[in-house]
């Protein structure tokens, strides 16, 4: 199996309405077009164009065909960008500094909106108009910086463990719920000589990956990267603790040593070939573990379960996507529409059903969805424990510099506390 997620140049999917009826996708219900645009701008409607990560951009294309077919005259395009969210990052922000107008709406991870908001590169978008009282709390606030909206919550995302449940019933079946649990039971398989995968694998990769994992290691510990007024907190105990307790993990061999040069997706893919007990995923790694196609030799042996922490449950980033209007982009009167229309339950559904949370709150619930896609309680629970990333209008310089600065120290090469020392004053200048 062959997923790639490493720095590559964006393609665009061209998305029209006659060439992709043949997909055989159902179409939802389309919204009735809101009688005030988005922005001040006088309406304007016709062609847009999606920007998306190229990640299960397939369920984006079939979407995009449902709109299509009921929107000739206004249709959408999709243009999947690299799956690395900082080759992502960095292709979306150097065209909205070049005031660009290729990308209509922009598909943001959740810590950036409050950059592309300050710097002007979206639109605010009008409460009134873009509802968001019937979707997931956390979502719905990640869209908005200074309390001004600036993206609108498509998809939901946090990381859960994944195992592997025929090799846990070599042992007994039981699901770890501690990361001494967890320990323990690679401890137990690796007795078996016939047992040859490596106990827990996850992304720690100099970048979004490594930075990721940092920070849910401080949460555990009961620290944080950011305080209430938006100064590092790196430099506390809590935070060091949590650190140390990532590297020890990957001294004693728990966390595999090949994850110090993997990001989520090859994580995942080396879950998917067989050679990982347990792995740190997101919520959109489910379906491609589960595919049937031959591309996942664990396909209908994976379980899936709430990350764990030294004293139970861990602390999961919540992530997702938010979607926002270029202020460069043209017929953002149709953009808007489309934006809402993804938000609805009925989009929603498909979207779910195509292996993303949703961020409908309903839809959690509903006996139906779950029995389609049984995963949707797990995912509910972990979005419910999730913690936001940090809020700064700098989120890209402070992932770049916890990434670059704990790679030697998880790398075994260096002390945590030395190093976050020299990393809270280093974000303390950037963010002044």
């Amino acid at each position: 199996m062959r997923r790639t997620t490493t720095r590559r140049a964006g393609r665009t999917l061209l998305v029209a309405a006659l060439a992709l009826a043949a997909v055989g996708c159902t179409s939802s219900p389309s919204p009735t077009p809101s009688a005030s645009p988005a922005t001040t701008r006088a309406p304007e409607r016709g062609p847009v164009m999606l920007a998306v990560p190229d990640v299960n951009a397939a369920a984006w294309t079939k979407l995009a065909a449902s709109w299509n077919s009921a929107h000739p005259t206004e249709p959408v395009t999709i243009r999947a960008l690299s799956a690395d969210p900082t080759v992502r990052h960095d292709q979306l922000a150097q065209d909205a500094a070049a005031k660009s107008g290729e990308n209509t709406i922009l598909a943001l991870d959740s810590a950036w909106v409050a950059e592309f908001g300050a710097k002007g590169w979206v639109q605010q978008l009008d409460p009134a108009t873009f509802p968001t009282d019937t979707m997931l709390p956390g979502p719905a606030a990640a869209g908005t910086a200074d309390r001004v909206r600036y993206g609108y919550p498509v998809t939901a995302e946090a990381s859960v463990l994944y195992y592997r449940k025929d090799l846990l019933s070599r042992v007994g079946g039981k699901v770890p719920t501690t990361w001494t649990e967890l320990t323990a039971t690679c401890d137990q398989l690796r007795t078996q000589p016939e047992v040859t995968a490596g106990c827990y694998g996850t992304g720690l990769r100099a970048s979004d990956p490594l930075t990721g994992n940092v920070i849910e290691a401080i949460n555990a510990a009961g620290g944080s990267v950011l305080g209430p007024s938006g100064q590092p907190t790196l430099g506390t105990a809590e935070a060091a603790v949590g650190v140390d307790r990532l590297v020890s993990a990957v001294k004693i061999g728990t966390i595999v040593a090949d994850s110090l040069t993997w990001d989520d997706g090859e994580a995942a893919e080396a879950f998917a070939n067989g050679k990982l007990i347990f792995l740190r995923g997101p919520l959109v790694d489910a379906r491609m573990l589960e595919a049937t196609d031959g591309s996942s030799s664990v396909a209908g042996r994976v379980g899936v379960a709430a990350l764990v922490g030294p004293g139970g449950a861990a602390v999961p980033n919540a992530g997702g996507l938010q979607l926002s209007l270029s202020t460069y982009g043209r017929n953002d009167t149709t953009a808007a529409d489309v934006i809402r229309w993804l938000g609805t339950p009925a989009t929603q559904r498909e979207l779910a059903a195509n292996g993303f949370a949703p961020v409908q709150a309903g839809l959690y619930q509903d006996a139906a969805l779950v029995k389609q896609v049984p995963t949707l309680p797990v995912f509910d629970a972990a979005l419910a424990s999730a913690r936001p990333l940090p809020v700064t209008t700098h989120y890209a310089e402070l992932n770049q510099a916890i990434a670059a600065a704990l790679v030697p120290v998880v790398a075994g090469k260096e002390q945590a506390v030395t190093v976050l020392t020299g990393l809270q004053t280093k974000l303390t200048d950037l963010l002044k």
